[in-house]
């Protein structure tokens, strides 16, 4: 289950930002990193892109405006 995207869930000295696609990334505002996973819950956030189980390590489906499923590397 994807994690819950909240600014008061984010710890102190986080913020987010989201990429043209729709995916929300995560930064660490102290050492200037990013991240796709959530940082308290190490999860990713549902943006309309969806983690499938049965997808090989790294790959995301993604969904158009119109419904069409398409995969993300």
């Amino acid at each position: 289950m994807a994690a819950e995207l909240r600014r008061e869930t984010l710890p102190v000295h986080w913020s987010y930002g989201v990429c043209e696609d729709g995916r929300i990334f995560f930064i660490d505002d102290q050492t200037r990193t990013t991240t796709w996973l959530h940082p308290r819950t190490g999860e990713p956030v549902n943006s309309g892109h969806m983690i499938r189980s049965d997808l090989p390590r790294g790959w995301e489906e993604g969904f158009t405006e119109e419904g069409a499923s398409y995969f993300i590397k």
